[in-house]
């Protein structure tokens, strides 16, 4: 796949809190706007589900939502912006993760959502609407930046931020003035995990995007974690999450978690 500026995005992100903007000119056609490995993996894992209704949201160029349809999907795109998608097969509608989706109560047996909750200036909202959308028994594909990973924990011991800030100057001059262009809510696992539990969500299994060999030299550090956890008092392990924290897809996992999860309330 032919690589895109950064200066027209930044890697793995939708547009999901400004109005329609006139002035973009996407040229680039269907191409995805998260990692190849992220959209392959979802792939991998819609491919042995039992075909029905999919909410692609945020959709962006709509590649991963021409996947689905290609694999007998009945699928429906959802986005702020309308101005990126590139599917002719498909049609586009517009809603706001930060407000509401323009879907009737348990419309979809799936709804996918990739690396776009971190955008978000009210995740816990969006997730609300995910769990009003989906059918009792649906099945939700979610992924976000693995924020818990052991090289995105030592970069936050040495830079104090999980994500890199924009400058100002970016913000006006590239992004047109759109902070949600931008990590807004870096969740990590544990926090995004207790929202979606307590908006009606049960956690099925976690993937990451791919492996990441170099992660073999920070092993040390990694065992060194897993031994305070294993020391800490049952109340602090449950309190901080550390079972959860030290699992592989997180503390070894990707680029990129994938959550899937089923609606049961």
């Amino acid at each position: 796949m032919f690589q895109i500026k950064e200066s027209f995005l930044q890697r793995g992100v939708l547009i999901l809190a400004r109005e329609n903007n006139s002035n973009i000119q996407w040229t680039y056609g269907a191409v995805p706007l998260s990692r190849d490995e992220t959209h392959n993996k979802v792939i991998e894992m819609m491919e042995k589900e039992p075909r029905g209704s999919v909410l692609d949201v945020p959709t962006g160029t709509g590649i991963l939502a021409d996947r689905l349809r290609k694999i007998g999907f009945e699928v429906s795109c959802c986005d702020i912006n309308p101005a990126y998608f590139s599917v002719p097969e498909l049609t586009i509608d517009i809603g706001n993760l930060n407000q509401s989706l323009p879907y009737p109560n348990d419309s979809f047996d799936y709804l996918i959502c990739l690396d776009g909750i971190e955008h978000t200036e009210n995740p816990s909202n969006a997730i609300r609407e995910f769990q009003r959308v989906l059918k009792k028994g649906g099945k939700i594909l979610l992924s976000t930046p693995n924020f818990l990973n052991i090289e995105r924990r030592l970069r936050f011991l040495f830079t104090g931020t999980f994500s890199k800030i924009p400058s100002h100057e970016v913000i006006k001059n590239i992004w047109k003035g759109d902070i949600t262009m931008a990590h807004l809510s870096p969740l990590g696992y544990p926090l995004l995990k207790f929202i979606m539990e307590c908006h009606g969500f049960h956690i099925l299994r976690l993937e990451k995007d791919r492996k990441k060999p170099k992660m073999v030299w920070l092993l040390p550090l990694v065992w060194l974690i897993r031994l305070y956890g294993r020391m800490a008092s049952k109340k602090r392990r449950e309190l901080y999450r550390l079972d959860e924290t030290s699992k592989d897809e997180i503390i070894l996992g990707g680029n990129t978690l994938i959550i899937m999860g089923e609606k049961v309330v």
